[in-house]
Order: C-alpha cells, then structure tokens, then sequence
C-alpha cells in the first residue's frame, strides 16, 4: 500500500509597482549588479528557462482560454527538491522534464543554493522571499540524507505533525500565510488519510515601478476579451520610455523595477490575432527572440488594473505528464525511495494563484500544491502600446533571465 506524499508549492508574488504617492517603499534605488553563474549554472538556468516557457504554454492551452497565472521558478524548485528523493525512471524523467538530465544532483541543488540568496539581494527596492518547509506525518520514516538535502540546499524547516490531527491543516495554512503576507491563507481544508509528507514552497515578491503611474490620469475605458465581449476596465496610462520592439504579430514592451534588475514583460498580440494563436506557438526560441530584440522607445503605454485568483489543482498532473513526468504520478511506477523505503507517488500537484494590478502596485500570491500517494517601433515619436485586449505577461530577472512569474490575461 502507498502512502500520500504531499507537495504544496506557495508560491507568492506580491509585486507592488507603486505610484509616486505611495508609501511603500521610499529607498532608492542602488546601482544594479549582475548576479554572477558558474558556466555550468548558467547552463541550468537557461535549461530551467526553457522548463517555464514549456509549462507556461501547456497550462495556458491545458485551461482553453481561461486566465492563467503561475510561478514557473516555485514549480521548478519544489520539484527539484523533491528530484531529490527519487530514483531511476522516475528521477531521470523529472530531471528530463526540468531541463536538468545532464547535471548531477549536486549541481543542481548547488545551482538554487546559489541562486535564491543571489535574487533577493539584486534589488534594494524590491522584498524578495522564499521559504520552503517539510511536514512529516509524524509516525512516518523519512531518510535522512533526503532531509538533510533540502535542509542545507533549499533551507527548509522540518516539522513533525499528527496528520489525523484536525488541526494539522491549520498549522500549514498559518505558515502559508505568514510566508505571503495574508494573501493565501489557506490552502488545505484536510489532510488525506494517506498523506505522510508535505513540502511547501512560499514565494514572496514586492516591488515598485520605476517610472510611476499617476493615478490622476487612469480612465475607465473598454477591454475586449477573448470571447469577443466587452469589458469596462480602469487603465493607468503614462508616456515614458521603455524596452520595446515588435515581433511576427505582436508587440513586446518592458517595464522595469527599481534598479531594473526585476521587470514585467507585456507581450500583446497584434489587433486580431488571437492570444491563443501566439501561446500556442510560444517557445523558448521565441522568448529569447522577443527579450533581446528590445530597442528603447517612447511609449504610451496604456494598462489595465486587473486581478486573478488562478488554482492550477486538476490541471498541472496531465500537463507534466504530457510533458515527460508521468511516472512521478502513477501509484505502480513511481520510486521515491531515496525519501522513504515505504512506496510514494505524487497524487496531488496544484498551484493557487493571486495577482493585482493597480496605480499603487502589484500585488500577487500562487500556491502549488503536489500529493504523492503510496499504493494501495522607431527613435523619434510616441508609440502606442495599449493593452485593451488579451494578452501574456512575465516577471523576470534582467541579468539571469530567471522568469519567476508568467500569466495570461484573457479575460477582465
């Protein structure tokens, strides 16, 4: 008989792009610098970049239209840390599927013990936190060099609890909500029977624009969704240079942080075409094309505020598993045992998600849940860029490229 594990990425990103009388944050803004990768880490992260665009395109198309927005970097990282735990066929495929199949263990553990600290610190302006914890139901046997791993590695706390308790779900929900400033307080309403291993992974963002909106000049004016209807929105709107160019039927503009080590990258789909049409094609290729092609420009840029609440639950199993990882997920086949001697496979993989847009900021949540179960334009003039109709947009690092957050809008 198999017993649950149960893997719940939180990732948060509360990302406040604030106006200028907000009182967010008042520190200025230091120089930026580089965050510094080995060639081999550099190899990975682009690998794990590569990992983002692929699962951002397959969950956009797995929801047929509908809002999307996750965090690539929490799904990635929680589920190299559980990599950890696996062996033969199930370990070579989530490896595979992450973009880490050349790379030992060690390189990749070494890659996010480097990385994480590294992006908290490119920016003073900008809170960037990341939590990870490990719940272990408290009768059940865990390796300990599985625990040591993610302890040295990912910084994990390890916490012994009675799942039967009717409380347990409380405590995690607690600790979700202390590591995402309240936005997601609550992501279990029980534990399953079979469950004996929770990990959890928080994702903490807040940062302001660099050029500021004036909230003076938002309107409310029409958004077209993909359905062909029509919407009342409030857009915030600003002339200001920014990163833009043009690609094969969209335009791409971005719009920096602070220091600008962090930005949002609005990718719009030219009048007519479809969001859809340009996601389906979405590819790393593509990315790289899009976000080197970037030329300074003046924009009127013109966005909308927009809020999502987005649960990924009975969506991201079917899509990794299209993707290459479905032995992770399949009670016969799964083999976690470098993490218990007790048969596991992954029963539930889920990320909650919560992103608001407005003049005084950004402000966003996401949390992935994963149960493992045992078994039984040019120089010169203004260009318009409007965002009045579906469109993709990104949240990365400039120097690393790392990209923490993707969504769709297609819909308001």
């Amino acid at each position: 008989m198999k017993t649950v594990f149960n893997l719940l990425f939180l990732t948060v990103l509360t990302g406040l792009f604030t106006s200028s009388c907000s009182k967010l944050n008042t520190d200025s803004p230091i120089e930026r610098k580089d965050i510094v990768l080995t060639k081999v880490q550099q190899d990975i992260l682009e690998q794990g970049n590569e990992f983002a665009v692929d699962l951002f395109r397959e969950m956009c198309l797995e929801m047929e239209g509908d809002n999307v927005f996750i965090s690539p970097l929490s799904a990635s990282m929680a589920l190299s840390a559980v990599t950890n735990g696996a062996q033969g066929t199930t370990m070579n495929e989530m490896k595979g599927v992450l973009g880490f199949e050349p790379y030992s263990l060690e390189d990749m553990n070494t890659f996010y013990h480097h990385l994480v600290p590294a992006l908290k610190e490119v920016d003073n302006t900008v809170s960037l936190q990341i939590a990870n914890a490990v719940w272990i139901e408290e009768t059940f046997p865990v390796k300990t060099p599985f625990i040591q791993s993610l302890q040295h590695y990912y910084d994990a706390s390890v916490t012994n609890l009675d799942f039967s308790d009717s409380g347990a779900p409380a405590v995690i929900n607690q600790w979700c909500a202390d590591n995402t400033n309240d936005l997601i307080k609550k992501v279990l309403d029980r534990i399953d029977p079979d469950a004996r291993l929770i990990y959890t992974n928080a994702l903490y963002f807040k940062g302001k624009w660099e050029s500021t909106f004036d909230k003076t000049a938002s309107w409310q004016g029409p958004f077209t969704n993909l359905s062909g209807s029509t919407g009342q929105v409030t857009y915030m709107e600003q002339t200001h240079s920014f990163p833009y160019t043009t690609g094969q039927n969209v335009a791409i503009a971005e719009i920096p942080y602070g220091n600008k080590a962090y930005s949002m990258v609005i990718v719009l789909p030219d009048p007519g075409v479809s969001v859809m049409d340009v996601v389906s094609g979405f590819t790393p290729e593509q990315w790289d094309l899009w976000t080197s092609g970037l030329y300074t420009t003046e924009l009127n840029l013109r966005i909308p505020r927009f809020k999502v609440e987005f649960d990924s639950e009975d969506t991201m199993i079917p899509v990794l598993t299209r993707m290459g990882m479905g032995a992770a997920f399949d009670p016969f086949l799964a083999d976690f045992s470098h993490i218990s001697d007790i048969p596991l496979f992954i029963a539930l993989l889920k990320q909650n998600a919560f992103i608001q847009v407005d003049e005084e900021g950004t402000e966003a949540a996401a949390v992935t849940t994963i149960g493992f179960n045992v078994t039984s334009a040019g120089p010169g003039h203004t260009v318009p860029f409007h965002v009045d109709r579906p469109f993709l947009y990104f949240i990365k690092e400039k120097s690393t490229g790392t990209i923490l957050f993707a969504g769709m809008m297609t819909g308001l």
